[in-house]
């Protein structure tokens, strides 16, 4: 008989699984001890695999302690735990046939392990045993073609269901990525969460509607959000031309940055051109696009400011990405101290764009919160950087010198 003095599971805690499994069901105590002998305990690590799909089958598996999950890499068949038994159909294939699935560990786990040549080596003239074999090959004869049929119902349900699941993965990937900067919804997919950042130059504008509160009391509330649609999805249009990031909307409030979530050097000249087609756009529709499309005399006021800001996801749930800093403040400050149709930017914006445009000073202006502050309007393109010195859109020397700074 086997040593078993440093044995955690006693022999009559292993016969009495041994009587359990099917292929021993007729099988004598005086011969399920000589099988409890030779099984062999084991201990696996978590996540660690017993055996993979596609080897051939050669032992048997009671799990004493902790659990495993039977997969074939990508799905899970079967979790199983305490007092379950795994590849018991191992000992009698007589073609060693191979291994159907994988099996890991999920957890620390404890088995009790027969080999393939411990069974055989006692079975030699055991018609016991045999008989137990025999009537569990029979059992499984009368149902092998009701198994079968059943496993390629559920192979076709399985192919259904990843069908289903792939075509769910990709609308709900499309969905982040709307939310979501294409850098930050890679990082939570593969992380779980995404890191909030520091930036050192970023420029941020917030455009806001004139009119919509007037609009809003003679219009019904459905033809107002329609008309914020049009003029906003125009301005997702826009932005995403000068590679600028959208950050939300708030009300009759259109907020947006460049220079995020990838640094750039010339943010701040990129979101002004966008700033300066943003209000083309609005004057557009309400010189022609208004009669046509039943769309009300909004005017836009826009404010920008460059500097330094954080940025990120916060939360586990509704993941928004969003900005923080005083930069941000202050460019809330330019909209709301800004006119009509102008762009309003501070000093540190007109510093980076002062060579590329035309910024008339206002002087200081006293704005919320910030005090006396010094503020321009964008007038301009400069002429020489401008297709046909009309300051609207920019030339093949102004792309040149853009491209110097990049």
């Amino acid at each position: 008989m086997s040593n078993l003095s440093n044995a955690q599971v006693s022999i009559d805690e292993r016969i009495a699984i041994l009587k359990k499994v099917s292929i021993f069901e007729q099988t004598d105590s005086e011969i399920l001890i000589e099988i409890a002998e030779a099984m062999k305990e084991r201990t696996v690590k978590p996540e660690q695999t017993i055996f993979k799909k596609g080897e051939v089958g050669k032992d048997m598996y009671v799990i004493i302690e902790g659990a495993v999950r039977v997969h074939d890499g990508s799905y899970v068949f079967a979790v199983l735990r305490q007092g379950q038994v795994f590849g018991e159909y191992s000992l009698i294939e007589s073609d060693a046939k191979s291994r159907s699935a994988s099996v890991s560990a999920i957890v620390k786990t404890h088995l009790l392990e027969l080999s393939q040549d411990a069974f055989y080596e006692l079975m030699t003239s055991r018609i016991e045993i045999v008989k137990g074999i025999l009537n569990v090959l029979i059992k499984r004869s009368r149902r092998q073609n009701y198994y079968e049929e059943k496993m390629n119902e559920q192979s076709r349900e399985l192919e259904k269901q990843r069908d289903l699941i792939t075509k769910e993965k990709e609308t709900s990937e499309k969905l982040l990525l709307n939310i979501l900067p294409a850098e930050v919804a890679d990082e939570l997919k593969a992380k779980g969460r995404a890191e909030v950042r520091q930036y050192e130059m970023v420029s941020v504008l917030f455009a806001d509607i004139k009119g919509f509160t007037e609009s809003s009391q003679v219009m019904s509330p459905a033809e107002v959000v329609k008309a914020l649609e049009f003029y906003f999805t125009s301005f997702d249009e826009v932005i995403q031309k000068y590679g600028v990031e959208k950050i939300k909307t708030i009300g009759d409030a259109y907020m947006c940055a460049a220079g995020i979530p990838a640094a750039t050097k010339t943010n701040a000249i990129d979101l002004t051109l966008a700033a300066f087609e943003m209000q083309h756009v609005m004057k557009e529709f309400k010189k022609e696009a208004y009669a046509h499309k039943n769309l009300p005399n909004w005017e836009l006021r826009i404010g920008i400011n460059t500097g330094p800001i954080i940025a990120g996801v916060i939360g586990q749930t509704k993941f928004v990405y969003d900005i923080w800093g005083d930069a941000v403040n202050t460019a809330s400050r330019m909209e709301t101290s800004g006119v009509v149709n102008e762009i309003n930017v501070s000093r540190d914006t007109q510093t980076y764009i002062k060579d590329f445009f035309v910024c008339e000073s206002r002087g200081k202006i006293n704005a919320k919160g910030k005090g006396e502050v010094e503020m321009f309007f964008v007038k301009g393109i400069h002429p020489e950087l401008s297709e046909g010195g009309q300051g609207l859109s920019p030339n093949n020397a102004f792309n040149e010198k853009l491209r110097q700074l990049e």
